[in-house]
């Protein structure tokens, strides 16, 4: 049942403890042991230091020194697991090496004339390919430092990247120089000029700066400073990266006074009456269109149907009535629509965000306008939740907004200013698009960059790609469509507004391995395909034979609780294995649907799962959607679906 609107109760305590407070703590710190000794097992040899480093911090294991489980111990016995192998390059026919501050676009790109920036780079990949064919393997090489790609960018799509790879980028290289980090930025560098704006109550004080005309405004909506997110003014304080449901200061307040009543608007119901799935509770293929699923993009969903099978029909509130106090600058706000409200669904399997339309101080009320689609399922009324974007709402250190009528930045400060100050400008940085199926985008190798400081895209368009409870947004850092052989190996992706790696629609023999996942706003490697309705077979527009392994996922989900390290779905043998996940709002491994299958899940250690949301588990399915594929005999369509295989290593906490 769903617990009540208004209730006041205090947070579920069980948010707040890595242990099981079901379990002694002897037991509960060995199991602990246990999963920190499984990490260091899977590890890359390369990482075992760090993942076993990071998986004690998170296990928080001086809570069991009172315990014999207090140290971890190498395991003496031989290793059998086959962690991802490092991925050893073809030789390079040609090399354009690039140097952000000794190149200059106007040499050749040789080692001793390198060019300046990585988009001529790729232009003089492209010349050396007409003249020595596409079988040659064209690498392009870049030394160490900060190159920002949001500077000057000439789109924002989430689906195009400032590194646009085509199919005529067929057997290319993209790789750090050897030893060297290289910083690929979705953002501007800020050069700004300083001055107080105003004294706070606290004895804070707020700084402002105009904001470059080279900067777009409709872009800047993080703010990195010194290589970290800052935090949107907001209310209560508390920064949405490190702080949540599982905090003891979580940065939400715990419930609304009540929440305003939404306006149910049918949808057209699309039902396939054959073939069906006889003898299972989920018979037949059905799915919304318009109505209530407009808010999607495409507008179709199931759980827009007059009757789906489950729980709901989809609907999202109106607004909300705050508790007297609860936000006491409210009678202030001076532009409430710059805000937005975040806020958890009604029965915590995900959260909402929505613009502010409006607001009341003499009522208490906020209006709500465009939002809710960030998950599919809908709910009368919302959970926790925050307000932020509101400029009276900046008093706490580290707090930030935009005046984007006076192209003015505000900035609290801690106690000293910082140096680094990077306005986000771009969500996608590479990406890769064949030109149709038939003349894909083949053998790309991306290694060894760091991927950072990117635009969110919690407001931009999410669609329902199945039966499953999610909705998505198709889009990512690394954007990869109508690709063959394609490699994303050794990179780290970090402080990121939206997913990590979107691998949309067809895209086959993917290899994602030996990558680090940390502090994004939305989920990690996002697998999703498309359909003709009920029709999988005669369509395959889907991901297929993918690898997933070896990678470090963690802090993930910053702003979409409805989202994991691994999103699959409408998607062909998936494998993922050997991966170490932990610290989500939800669960680490989500397959939204039963379409085709032959999954392997293996190997995988994962933990501290569904720290702010309910009713799952390390690892979630559904199948509420029959599909016509050919899974379980080429070339004959069929409902029949090949099975999700293999074991999981694994440990929740609660």
């Amino acid at each position: 049942g769903r617990p009540s609107e208004t209730s006041t109760e205090p947070f579920d305590r069980r948010f707040l403890a890595v242990g099981n407070l079901n379990i002694p703590l002897e037991y509960d710190c060995a199991l602990r042991a246990f999963a920190i000794e499984m990490a260091a097992y899977i590890a890359p040899t390369a990482s075992k230091a760090n993942w076993t480093a990071l998986t004690q911090s998170a296990f928080q294991m001086h809570q069991c020194n009172s315990t014999s489980h207090t140290v971890y111990q190498s395991p003496s016995s031989a290793k059998l697991f086959q962690t991802a192998p490092e991925i050893k390059r073809g030789t390079c026919q040609h090399t354009v090496f690039v140097h952000g501050v000794k190149g200059n676009d106007l040499f050749d790109g040789t080692f001793e004339m390198p060019m300046k920036t990585i988009q001529n780079a790729l232009s003089r990949t492209r010349h050396l390919r007409t003249m020595h064919g596409s079988q040659s393997t064209i690498c392009m090489t870049i030394h160490g430092g900060t190159y920002y790609l949001g500077a000057n960018a000439t789109t924002a799509s989430s689906q195009i990247g400032a590194i646009a790879l085509t199919s005529n980028d067929t057997n290319l290289v993209i790789e750090n120089y050897p030893g060297e980090t290289v910083v690929l930025s979705g953002g501007a560098h800020l050069q700004l000029q300083w001055s107080v704006h105003a004294k706070t109550a606290t004895e804070g004080t707020i700084m402002k700066a105009q904001v470059p005309d080279y900067i777009n405004l409709d872009q800047f909506n993080e703010l990195y400073i010194d290589g970290k997110r800052a935090i949107v003014a907001k209310a209560p304080n508390g920064d949405p990266s490190t702080q949540g449901l599982y905090a003891n200061n979580p940065g939400f307040f715990n419930s609304a006074k009540s929440w305003a009543s939404p306006v149910e608007t049918p949808s057209m119901k699309i039902y396939v009456s054959e073939p069906s799935r006889n003898g299972t509770i989920f018979t037949n293929y059905q799915d919304g269109i318009g109505g209530g699923a407009s808010v999607f993009n495409p507008p179709r969903n199931y759980w827009s149907v007059t009757t789906p099978r489950g729980v709901l029909n989809y609907v999202v509130p109106r607004g909300l009535t705050v508790e007297n106090g609860q936000l006491p600058h409210l009678s202030n706000w001076s532009k409430p629509s710059t805000g937005f409200v975040h806020t958890f669904h009604g029965g915590y399997w995900g959260s909402w965000v929505f613009g502010i339309a409006s607001s009341n101080s003499t009522e208490n009320t906020i209006i709500v306008g465009r939002g809710g689609f960030q998950e599919a399922h809908g709910w009368d009324y919302g959970g926790s939740f925050y307000v932020s974007n509101i400029f009276e709402e900046l008093d706490s250190p580290n707090e930030w907004f935009l005046d984007k009528d006076t192209r003015t930045l505000y900035f609290m400060p801690n106690d000293t200013m910082p140096n680094v100050f990077v306005a986000s400008q771009i969500p996608c940085i590479i990406s890769v698009s064949g030109s149709s199926m038939e003349d894909s985008a083949k053998n790309i190798l991306i290694q060894g960059l760091t991927l950072t400081q990117t635009t969110n895209t919690y407001m931009r368009d999410y669609m329902v790609p199945s039966g499953g409870d999610w909705s998505v947004h198709r889009g990512g850092t690394i954007f990869l469509t109508n690709t063959k052989n394609v490699t994303i190996t050794q990179n780290l992706l970090t402080e990121l507004g939206s997913n990590g790696i979107a691998v949309i629609d067809y895209n086959d023999a993917t290899t994602i391995s030996l990558n680090e996942f940390v502090w994004l706003g939305d989920s990690g490697i996002i697998l999703v395909g498309t359909t003709n309705g009920i029709d999988g077979f005669s369509i395959a527009s889907q991901p297929a034979n993918i690898l997933i392994q070896s990678n470090i996922f963690h802090e993930t989900g910053i702003y979409i609780k409805q989202s994991s390290p691994v999103l699959i779905t409408v998607s062909r043998s998936v494998t993922v294995r050997g991966n170490l996940m932990f610290n989500m709002p939800r669960a680490a491994i989500n397959i939204n649907d039963g379409f085709y299958g032959n999954h392997t899940i293996s190997h995988n250690v994962i933990f501290n799962t569904v720290r702010e949301t309910s009713d799952h588990g390390p690892i979630n399915t559904w199948d509420r959607q029959p599909y016509l594929t050919d899974a379980m005999e080429t070339g004959v369509p069929s409902l029949r679906q090949r099975n999700v295989s293999g074991s999981v290593s694994g440990y929740i906490s609660l």
